[in-house]
């Protein structure tokens, strides 16, 4: 694509006007199919439009085990809201952290964050965002991966130099479609749309490009602090693919969940599909008719038709055997169909084994959990469900420390403050059973050992140890003055405030004799 460093590439053709590179990035994006895996998790698989075969069953049966391997992985690490909590004390980085608690419940968070790992998790990759709205507030978007591309720089830094978002606009009355670009970098957003096939400035637009006005602030290695622009997204990156590091177009591709296993699925449903389809065929018995001369046998259909076709005779015994309303020659013996189908079903539960356990999904029941398992059994069946999640908190972790970063920036320059992102920490609770009366006992015995907030810290109920030990210490407060007042309710009284000014020296105080 081109011979020198990609951000001294975009930044020539930027200023050159030239907007090529930015079609052909999003014509080799156009060719990913992301609807493929959208349609298996809401049930559009592959098995529904199987052919049907004359005379036999035609079921059709999905285990949507990827709504499931989606359901769970998200809901392990993101069902239990996701922490952001102050990692030092003070009152400046008090106001900060209420600052950024208001900027994420206004944008709602919590949703936003689950629909980002989510989406993320399907598409294998997913953006976020900034943006003051025209009352100057705030806020956070999420974009879908098939309409926008990361661009990163090809030194070792591997930078986010840009991202660019299209999509397409329908003029009803024209009956017409055009093609919209924006392109975000460092310091603007450029407007383009399409025409021909050719990328040109959008003039409709009173500025283009236009600043966006966006800065974090950086600390250096030496503790140095400066501002610096930024592109105001988030690229969040489920799995990267490792064959796609190296590319010279500064595309970063990201896997899916469920990129490998489609055949596996596939696999699935059509061996529960074709047992289900034998069973009904084999369900009613054949009939056996000994002793049955078919042409000299005299029949007549419901109209009173004389049958003379001896296939027609042979289908019609057999319907009227099965409603029970004839029986004919010297006897009739039902065939019954001894299924021996111990082998497909041993292969379907192997097939459902493998796709759990190449997704970390545990497979419960109840003969493996029993009445009351311990810590370490809960922990020996999440085993593989810890070791995705631990991949995922990294790879979604980064993304979210990003976002706090471009917040901060975003509040700093709102209320004109130096606020610190770093004093703010990212951390995950997984939604894994415990045996809470261990985990009590464990903390228990950390008494002396560790401070109270870390070991607050370990109890997964408690979402915010820093304030569940000053609610604790204000409580003891509370009750120790209760106490005081029971044992002597003059004890606590208000005492009369002394006055603002005092006598000068020499002067008696009102009541005293000089």
């Amino acid at each position: 694509m081109q011979t020198m460093l990609l951000e001294q590439f975009y930044e020539e053709n930027k200023a050159n006007n030239s907007w090529r590179w930015v079609s052909d990035l999003i014509k080799k994006h156009k060719t990913k199919d992301y609807s493929l895996m959208r349609k298996y998790v809401d049930g559009d698989q592959d098995i529904l439009y199987k052919q049907e075969e004359k005379g036999k069953p035609n079921n059709k049966i999905v285990l949507n085990f990827a709504r499931k391997i989606i359901d769970f992985g998200t809901s392990y690490i993101a069902s239990n809201p996701i922490r952001f909590s102050a990692n030092e004390a003070g009152t400046d980085v008090e106001e900060y952290v209420k600052k950024l608690q208001a900027v994420l419940m206004a944008n709602d968070e919590e949703s936003l964050s689950y629909d980002i790992i989510e989406d993320g998790s399907i598409d294998g990759e997913v953006f976020e965002y900034y943006y003051f709205d025209e009352d100057g507030q705030i806020c956070i978007a999420e974009f879908k991966a098939d309409e926008c591309i990361a661009v990163y720089d090809t030194t070792v830094k591997a930078k986010l130099i840009a991202v660019i978002r299209y999509y397409t606009l329908t003029d009803a009355t024209k009956n017409t479609k055009t093609m919209l670009v924006e392109v975000y970098d460092e310091q603007e957003i450029t407007y383009l749309r399409q025409e021909g096939s050719a990328l040109i400035l959008d003039t409709g637009r009173e500025e283009n490009p236009a600043l966006h006005n966006i800065t974090v602030q950086i600390k250096d290695q030496d503790g140095k602090v400066q501002q610096k622009a930024v592109v105001p997204w988030t690229h969040y990156v489920n799995r990267r693919r490792k064959h796609q590091q190296n590319r010279d177009d500064g595309m970063v591709e990201g896997m899916g969940d469920l990129s490998d296993l489609k055949h596996l699925m596939d696999a699935i449903n059509k061996a529960v599909t074709g047992k289900v389809d034998v069973q009904e065929y084999f369900k009613n018995p054949k009939v056996l008719f000994e002793d049955l001369d078919l042409d000299d046998l005299i029949l007549y259909d419901p109209e009173g038709n004389l049958i003379t076709d001896v296939e027609k005779k042979k289908q019609y015994l057999a319907k009227m055997w099965s409603t029970s309303q004839i029986l004919v020659g010297g006897k009739a013996v039902p065939i019954t169909w001894d299924l021996q189908d111990q082998h497909e079903e041993n292969t379907i539960n192997r097939l459902i084994e493998s796709i759990l356990d190449q997704t970390g999904t545990p497979h419960l029941r109840p003969d493996q959990v029993g009445t009351a398992a311990s810590g370490i059994a809960l922990k020996l069946l999440f085993y593989h469900a810890d070791i995705k999640a631990g991949i995922k908190m990294r790879q979604y972790g980064k993304g979210f420390r990003n976002r706090i970063r471009i917040l901060t920036g975003m509040l700093n320059q709102k209320y004109r403050m130096q606020w610190d992102y770093q004093a703010v920490d990212v951390k995950f609770a997984k939604n894994m059973p415990v045996n809470l009366v261990e985990m009590v006992e464990i903390v228990t015995k950390l008494v002396g050992q560790l401070s109270h907030e870390e070991r607050l810290a370990l109890l997964p109920f408690v979402d915010d140890p820093q304030a569940s030990r000053q609610k604790l210490l204000d409580e003891q407060v509370e009750e120790a003055e209760r106490r005081m007042r029971m044992l002597d309710p003059d004890a606590l009284e208000d005492e009369e405030p002394p006055e603002d000014d005092p006598p000068p020296d020499g002067e008696p105080t009102e009541g005293v004799a000089a």
